[in-house]
């Protein structure tokens, strides 16, 4: 099954939108563009998520809101399930149709989101192997990125849940807990993030309010992380999680690969 391909884009950033349809039409693959949306001018249906006191730059608003945007249009069946969600300044394999046709076949009968942009620094648990070195994971920590994601209709009922959006989207996607998505992620990653060294729709990083909302939302959801994290792993490889990311951590950059194969075959 290949999926649909959407690409966000703000309507002056033409030489990134090239940038796109030059790696996809050397793929193979059709895509459709989105133009980014303005913080300062959303459609009601789209302003009803960010209330009047989130501490949100009208960047970050934008961001959000353009991945809201398509979250719905796949909700109503306007865009395929699933649809790959692309940011302009993201780097694309040359066999990109044959690992997204992969890794869709590798997928559970039930998923919501699949990470595909980012290297995690973090332990993951190998689900299947996908060929050319990859391997279908879960996380033990989502990273922080939108760069690229595959995302089926049920992850964007689930996002789309009416709550008010008080951090960039990045941080609250990663928050998987919260919103019960069915998350999976591809390592090494097959898309590279942020080719240009800085992206036009992200949003800045978030302020520091932002950061301190954000961790202390983290330390008041320990229940419902737990419950996914076990859900993910199973008890025992949920308990291992903490030395085995620990000694990832405190090893030297150069030994830390290996370091991680070997913590994540521990988890097989």
């Amino acid at each position: 099954m290949t999926p649909g391909i959407i690409v966000i884009n703000l309507d002056r950033d033409h030489e990134r939108m090239a940038h796109m349809r030059g790696q996809l039409a050397a793929a193979g693959v059709p895509c459709e563009r989105f133009g980014a949306l303005r913080g300062d001018a959303l459609p009601p249906d789209l302003a009803r998520y960010f209330p009047v006191d989130a501490k949100l730059s009208p960047g970050e608003i934008g961001c959000y809101a353009s991945h809201l945007a398509i979250l719905q249009r796949i909700a109503r069946g306007e865009l395929a399930s699933p649809q790959l969600v692309l940011e302009d300044d993201v780097g694309l394999p040359s066999d990109l149709l044959l690992a997204l046709d992969v890794l869709i076949a590798a997928l559970p009968e039930r998923w919501d989101i699949v990470r595909l942009s980012y290297h995690t620094k973090r332990v993951t648990r190998p689900i299947a192997a996908l060929g050319e070195g990859r391997e279908l994971v879960r996380y033990s920590r989502v990273p922080t990125t939108t760069g690229a994601y595959l995302i089926s209709a049920s992850g964007a009922r689930k996002f789309l849940a009416q709550r008010p959006r008080r951090l960039p989207i990045d941080h609250d996607l990663k928050r998987v807990w919260e919103w019960g998505l069915d998350t999976y992620g591809v390592s090494p990653p097959l898309i590279a993030h942020d080719v240009f060294g800085q992206s036009t729709i992200d949003a800045l990083s978030p302020t520091g309010r932002a950061r301190l909302h954000g961790g202390k939302r983290e330390l008041i959801a320990p229940l419902s992380r737990l419950r996914q994290g076990i859900r993910d792993f199973g008890l025992s490889r949920w308990l291992a999680l903490g030395p085995l990311n620990l000694a990832v951590r405190v090893t030297p950059k150069r030994l830390r690969p290996s370091i991680a194969r070997w913590a994540n075959a521990r988890l097989t």
